[in-house]
């Protein structure tokens, strides 16, 4: 009797054990169902925020370089000396102050010096010497202003190298971007959301809180329509234009 008794109370645990783990299963099912249709139930709608704006640069560098030859080192040495001081003199009339106005080191090559042979016995001239004047300043309206009186270098002798180092132009710059950025968004984020209460608008329902954002793309194009986003783009437009494209996605109730 015993033996029986103790099989029965085995056997009845097991029966209940399996109840137990059925009837979890079962609410569990039924709680996993409630659940998802709890979040089928919460409408939403993803759109675009697009802003564009038109900043000046805060920051140019532009670099006038020279090029001298000749058979003299000396003298392609004390014509260069010469381009350089007329240029800072020049730079300084425009009303470039010192502190913007950096004198870049000479660059000297000796053709015979070098490696290889090609073209050495119809070059014209030994020694070739380079240097340029850098400004970097704030002024942009100066600067501009200064490029279109370069002339007045030529007529005094200076013959200034374009080819030299791509520099041929300014590069205007913006360094505040950082500055710019929160403000950017802001808008981004406000043209969303009236893009989000027109479609909102048609099925009768308003636009609720931002459940998810992402701050895309920010690019920086010339006013030439260059793109300058890249760090080696061309920035030699003095007013640019920054586009924020960003996504969001906003409740429906």
């Amino acid at each position: 009797m015993l033996l029986d008794e103790k099989q029965t109370i085995i056997v009845s645990a097991i029966i209940i054990g399996v109840c137990f783990l059925i009837g979890l299963a079962i609410g569990g099912y039924y709680i996993g169902k409630g659940g998802a249709r709890f979040k089928s139930e919460v409408r939403t709608v993803t759109v675009k925020g697009l802003v564009e704006k038109e900043v000046k640069a805060d920051k140019a560098v532009w670099t006038l370089s020279f090029r001298r030859a000749s058979e003299n080192l000396k003298d392609a040495h004390a014509r260069i000396t010469a381009d350089k001081e007329l240029t800072v003199a020049f730079l300084k009339n425009q009303g470039f102050k010192g502190e913007e106005i950096n004198l870049q080191p000479l660059r000297i090559v000796d053709k015979l010096a070098r490696d290889y042979d090609s073209g050495q016995a119809n070059e014209r001239f030994r020694y070739v010497v380079t240097s340029a004047v850098r400004v970097s300043t704030q002024n942009i309206d100066l600067v501009i202003k200064s490029l279109g009186e370069t002339d007045k270098l030529l007529k005094s002798g200076v013959l200034l190298d374009g080819q030299m180092d791509g520099m041929a132009n300014p590069r205007y710059m913006l360094t505040a971007f950082n500055e710019l950025r929160p403000q950017l968004l802001a808008e981004a984020t406000q043209n969303a959301r009236l893009t989000a209460q027109q479609f909102a608008s048609d099925s009768d329902v308003k636009v609720g809180k931002i459940r998810s954002a992402n701050q895309g793309n920010i690019q920086i194009f010339g006013h030439d329509g260059n793109d300058e986003s890249a760090y080696y783009s061309p920035t030699s437009s003095p007013v640019k234009k920054i586009r924020v494209v960003s996504t969001f996605e906003f409740e429906l109730k």
